[in-house]
């Protein structure tokens, strides 16, 4: 007999979206009214091509806004409506989640449970540590009086704490679903008790995150009160809409149940410890910061920005009611669009005030200084420019929306420290300053530890800390794996190396299997890749460039210059020094030499994905949308992430790019459809391919079809029973088994399952943006944005009963082909979310529990049968495929690369390079594996030759090549061969 034993409600906590503007004035009225994105970004960036804009702000801060603009455009065109409108994403998301329990959890308790990888069993690859910069982090908190701990906010890594100085840290929330952390106290009446206010305000630059959904909105305060290990969601703010993002968190100096939340629509208070919140001060706008006069728990202050208009409150009534002064308003404003405020018990009576001006400007408005506990200010400087680039503060640059910090020494009043580009310090009130910048750019937070005066930074490199005020810096990146990585690649000679690109912090590189990760190159790391022939090798986009690395990166170059951002980047697979590259056109380089093919009416459309094929050196897939026709006024660059496109194939190199290889107007694939996300094809057969999209068009998540079965194209939709959630990346192992990457895990679906099952026990709540399989090793990589890049096995089958039991936290999914049996206990904590599928039987014995806040299901179901367990049935697939040759590379990687240069009059010409002297064999195979012909060569040359295979008699078909060296196999392609 079947039995379902219990099912509790589901809770989950994830982000939103809305669509109107902050920018310049002038931009901010452009873009009123906007409801889409391509009416967005055509708008942005006509604005920043114009002359006009350009002369107003100058060449580089243009370039900058550019760059975060581009930034928003890769990830929200991969976040829309089905008709490419802005959504609710925080909304979207929740629904998906609703009809199902799905999850990953990074901290086990249980693991006797993880007998094999049905569900995964994930652990963090890195980096744990790097030699500059390993991710954004927005705030700092510090325990009142042990100098050894500190709390650190990541922008995409979530809460994590250091116990000893910052020499190691741990993750605090990997199992809930909002990473991004904008506030953070510790009660000192009982520091196990942890508040944090969730979202993330400072990607807040150009109107990048309250304006048109960019990054994590605010789920509201979480509280813990045992140290970090379980969470509770406390009550919503009210009267917001769910586009609320957070700046910052404050607690009454005496009274743990007061709390204050500055946040993008007004002032909260609570006064009994989140349970509820009261509004007490929304004609602000947007309150950046609040703090209490040292030693007077009536007396705080607060700042706040309307627009492009600051204002400063003060409250005698312990934050109750507030009041503002028209005078010190007026003293901000000359204009200022942020400032951030400094006390310190050294003086309560002082309070500080900095100003940064207008987003492009570049005007470093001015410090300003209370003696007289906020009743009234005096400038102290407005020169040079602190927030800047220069370290001698003569440029023009400024982005305090963005990075903004000020903090007072708890010893002498004095001493100011000011964040924004760089690190400055004043060591007689604000009226002289000295440039104190030597650690990562881009300074979120500053502050200096009650316990002992010593200095930190939060960056978008990390955590810094320093015990001479600036003058010298130390970097704590151990164990705080909060990189945010768009691509990424595993060396095909040494499966324990790797490279990827992260945001903010450039080209990252593994070497000998550690979680250390070299730092090869800077600015915004995007796709990444490994020569196939010399693995010392490798390419990278950075920003707009792309650059190649030699010598295993100690050395790099530019190759192509001022291309867009976010151009797709593929490297040759057959063929050494060879690269491609798609947005605006379609570019090969060979030998740093650049030639542009032109595509069908000159409009390649490939600003989405470019991928080569593993089996086959010249074909390659290519999709991207339409670019609307250009005008001198309008030209429209970065209109390669626009909202609708086509996907096509090239059979000869990128050459030529047929009409009737538009694979997307082909039988059963969907006539309109989302951003196609990525693309990838069976590593043994080219003409297999799949795709994934983005956005929240249900039920269009992931297609597939076979053109070496069917020429004409037969596409099948495979999404199955996915959440609408945006798929981000798939990747293949030699059998066509397909793993998916999602912004909420991984999922797995087997050729010939009907549908996808969870793969993302022991993952974070992370996006997934990329994967790669190693299949000699039986490993599988993803690369997070926001926590870093991860390992698991790969898939096995399923066990046929299971028993579980201990303690379960996290989320997780169980599946066996019969029973299982637990007497497991969930953990009460936000974020507990546990399923569970027998065959038959899910039996819940004595001493199973399942409490408030934490969520379960049980079902019965076959293994593989789905992504939720029982929830809704598929259909099912019934096309027989035929089993691929079987190749995997060698473990230490190809000695030898065959490139089929042509299969025509009788022969097959071949390109080898090789660079390993050797006997050499040559061997044609049908599809199935059996021997068709040889040749040997006995002695064989290093480096590059040509050679050719008879195959005169032969059918048309497809063949494979192998080129074996010393008699073992190195490499294979496919042979396409047409007889007359």
């Amino acid at each position: 007999m079947k039995r379902i034993i219990i099912s509790l409600t589901i809770l989950v906590l994830l982000p939103a979206v809305r669509s109107h503007a902050q920018e310049d004035a002038i931009l901010r009225q452009q873009l009123r009214g906007k409801q889409s994105f391509a009416d967005v970004m055509q708008t942005v960036m006509a604005y920043y091509n114009n002359p006009n804009t350009i002369n107003r702000l100058g060449a580089t801060t243009v370039n900058r806004n550019i760059k975060h603009w581009n930034r928003y455009a890769w990830y929200m065109s991969s976040r829309l409506g089905p008709n490419g409108e802005f959504v609710n994403i925080n909304q979207k998301l929740f629904e998906a989640a609703r009809p199902q329990l799905t999850g990953r959890t990074a901290n086990h308790t249980n693991q006797p449970n993880i007998i094999e990888s049905v569900s995964g069993n994930w652990s963090v690859v890195g980096p744990n540590n790097t030699d500059f910069g390993i991710g954004r982090v927005d705030r700092l908190a510090f325990h009142p009086s042990d100098p050894n701990i500190i709390y650190a906010g990541a922008a995409g890594g979530g809460l994590w704490r250091t116990t000893d100085a910052g020499a190691n840290w741990t993750n605090l929330t990997a199992d809930l679903p909002c990473l991004g952390i904008s506030g953070i106290v510790i009660d000192p009446n009982n520091t196990n008790t942890i508040y944090i206010l969730t979202g993330d305000g400072d990607s807040d630059i150009s109107g990048l995150v309250e304006d048109f959904g960019y990054m994590r909105f605010s789920i509201g305060v979480l509280r813990s009160t045992d140290g970090g290990a379980r969470w509770t969601r406390l009550a919503a703010f009210p009267g917001v809409t769910n586009t609320l993002i957070g700046y910052r968190l404050t607690m009454h100096p005496t009274n743990s149940n007061i709390l204050f939340a500055c946040t993008s629509q007004g002032l909260f208070r609570t006064d009994d410890a989140g349970n509820s919140w009261t509004a007490v001060e929304t004609t602000g706008g947007r309150f950046y910061n609040m703090k209490f006069k040292p030693n007077d728990t009536d007396t705080c202050y607060a700042i706040a920005n309307n627009g492009n208009t600051s204002r400063f409150f003060r409250s005698f009534n312990e934050g109750i009611d507030w009041e503002t002064d028209p005078t010190i308003n007026g003293l901000i404003n000359n204009p200022v669009s942020r400032v951030e405020l400094a006390v310190t018990p050294a003086n309560s009576n002082l309070v500080y005030l900095l100003c940064g001006g207008v987003p492009g400007n570049g005007r470093f408005a001015g410090l300003f200084r209370s003696s007289n506990a906020g009743i009234s200010f005096n400038p102290q400087s407005n020169t040079p420019n602190i927030l800047g680039r220069s370290n001698t503060g003569n440029d023009n640059q400024n982005q305090s929306t963005y990075d903004l910090a000020v903090a007072v020494s708890n010893t002498t009043g004095a001493t100011v420290m000011t964040g924004g580009i760089e690190v400055w310090r004043s060591i007689n009130s604000g009226v002289a300053w000295t440039f104190r910048g030597n650690l990562h750019d881009d300074i979120h937070d500053l502050g200096f530890h009650p316990a002992d005066n010593k200095l930190w930074a939060a960056t978008d490199g990390g955590v810094y800390s320093s015990i001479d005020s600036g003058t010298t810096w130390t970097s704590h990146f151990e164990d705080m794996s909060i990189s945010q990585f768009y691509r990424m690649a595993v060396s095909p000679s040494d499966y324990l190396e790797m490279i990827a690109g992260a945001q903010d912090n450039g080209v990252k590189k593994r070497d000998n299997g550690t979680s250390y990760f070299d730092q090869i190159g800077g600015a915004d790391g995007y796709c990444v890749g490994y020569d196939p022939v010399n693995t010392s090798t490798y390419y990278a986009i950075q920003n707009n460039n792309l650059t190649r690395f030699l010598n295993d990166g100690t050395s790099n170059a530019p190759l192509v210059t001022n291309l867009n951002f976010f151009s797709n980047m593929a490297v040759h697979t057959s063929l050494a020094n060879t690269v491609f590259l798609a947005s605006d056109s379609f570019r090969t380089v060979t030998n740093g030499n650049v030639s542009t093919y032109s595509v069908v009416n000159n409009n390649p459309l490939g600003g989405w994905y470019l991928k080569t094929c593993p089996s086959n050196g010249n074909r390659i897939y290519m999709a991207g949308g339409a670019c609307p026709t250009a005008t001198p006024a309008n030209p429209l660059p970065g209109c390669y992430q626009a909202t609708t496109g086509v996907l096509r194939r090239s059979d000869d190199g990128g050459a030529t790019w047929p009409i009737n290889n538009i694979l997307s107007n082909d039988n059963g694939f969907p006539l309109t459809f989302p951003k196609i996300t990525s693309i990838n094809v069976d590593p043994t057969n080219s003409l297999r391919v799949w795709v994934t999209f983005g956005g929240f068009t249900d039920n269009a998540k992931v297609y597939y079809a076979d053109y070496n079965t069917n020429p004409a194209g037969n596409w099948i939709n495979m999404s199955g029973t996915l959440p609408n959630l945006p798929v981000n990346c798939i990747a293949l192992d030699n059998n066509n088994n397909a793993y998916i990457g999602t912004d909420n895990g991984v999922y797995y679906r087997g050729n010939g399952m009907s549908d996808w099952v969870p793969f993302y026990n022991n993952l974070p709540y992370v996006p997934v943006t990329d994967l790669v399989i190693s299949e000699s090793e039986n490993r599988i990589r993803a690369a997070t944005f926001g926590r870093g890049i991860w390992s698991s096995d790969l898939y096995t089958a399923c066990v046929t009963d299971l028993n579980i039991t201990g303690t379960l936290e996290g989320q997780e999914f169980y599946e066996a082909s019969n029973t299982i049996t637990s007497t497991a206990s969930l953990l009460t904590s936000e974020g507990s979310k546990v399923q569970m599928r027998g065959g038959n039987e899910v039996l819940l014995q004595d001493g199973f529990s399942a409490r408030e806040t934490t969520q379960f299901r049980a079902a019965i179901g076959p293994c593989g049968s789905g992504a939720v367990a029982g929830f809704r049935l598929s259909s099912t697939d019934t096309s027989v495929l035929l089993p691929p040759a079987q190749y995997l590379a060698p473990q230490d990687g190809k000695k030898s690369l065959v490139h089929i240069v042509s299969a025509s009059n009788n022969e097959v010409y071949v390109e080898v390079n090789q660079n390993q002297t050797g006997v050499t064999d040559l061997l044609l195979t049908d599809a199935n594996g059996k021997s068709i012909r040889s040749k040997n060569i006995p002695v064989s040359a290093v480096g590059k030759w040509r050679d050719y295979v008879n195959i005169a008699g032969l059918s048309s078909g497809i063949y494979y090549l192998y080129i074996l060296l010393n008699r073992r196999v190195e490499h294979m392609q496919e042979v396409h061969i047409q007889m007359p």
